[in-house]
């Protein structure tokens, strides 16, 4: 009968010794009871886990930053200011896709052509693009690469008229890379582009490669910039 008691008291301490450790446990914030009665895990993700968390979402980033003219405008055309409105959509911690609004102001070289240089925004472009892009790793500063497609007008002052350049609207396709960093939900994205136009008229005289097979001129554009946004999720 003692060594009966004994177990049952055993059990008891056992089981209250038990009740007692769940109970801190649930005061830790490790375990909650929801309103149907099942006690379910409330410990906080891991810090990989919330950074791979603040990646995934959708994106608004805006910035700024130069551009300028390659192959045969390098010399023609100063560099210039250039803005962007990026769009993104990150299904995942290292694929997005995005859509980008992308413009810039530049000016001819008219001392190129032996004429006195208007100091002007001789060519103003707008464009879009859409692009795929793919990060190295799930980390808060992340290598990327980007490649797609778009299109882009620019419009040309008289002066610029004058010595060769057109209006003109035209495909591209635009390829590059930069680093993405992560700070919560504040997203900085800091990248460098070259575009290759698939048959552009802003400057008839200087003529090229192909570009999938298509006639283009012998130039195309890059374009530096800093993005500012957040992540949405």
């Amino acid at each position: 009968m003692m060594r009966s008691s004994g177990i049952v008291a055993a059990a008891a301490a056992m089981a209250w010794a038990g009740l007692a450790r769940a109970e801190d446990w649930r005061d830790s914030g490790n375990v909650s009871t929801q309103d149907d009665g099942v006690q379910r895990s409330d410990s906080p993700p891991t810090s990989q886990e919330q950074v791979e968390r603040n990646l995934t979402g959708v994106s608004v980033l805006v910035g700024g930053g130069v551009e300028g003219y390659t192959g045969s405008l390098a010399p023609r055309v100063a560099v210039g200011p250039a803005w962007n409105v990026i769009f993104g959509f990150h299904p995942s911690s290292t694929f997005g896709v995005e859509l980008a609004y992308t413009g810039a102001l530049n000016s001819v070289q008219f001392d190129n052509f032996g004429l006195d240089p208007s100091n002007a925004a001789d060519i103003i472009r707008n464009g879009g693009h859409a692009a795929l892009t793919f990060a190295l790793g799930p980390w808060m500063v992340q290598p990327f690469a980007l490649a797609g497609v778009g299109v882009n007008h620019s419009e040309v002052s008289q002066a610029a008229r004058d010595v060769g350049f057109r209006s003109t609207t035209a495909g591209y396709i635009p390829f590059g890379g930069g680093f993405r960093a992560q700070i919560d939900r504040v997203t900085m994205d800091l990248r460098g582009s070259w575009s290759l136009p698939f048959s552009d008229d802003l400057f008839p005289g200087a003529t090229g490669k192909g570009t999938l097979g298509q006639p283009v001129r012998s130039f195309g554009r890059w374009n530096a910039t800093l993005n500012v946004g957040g992540t949405f999720g």
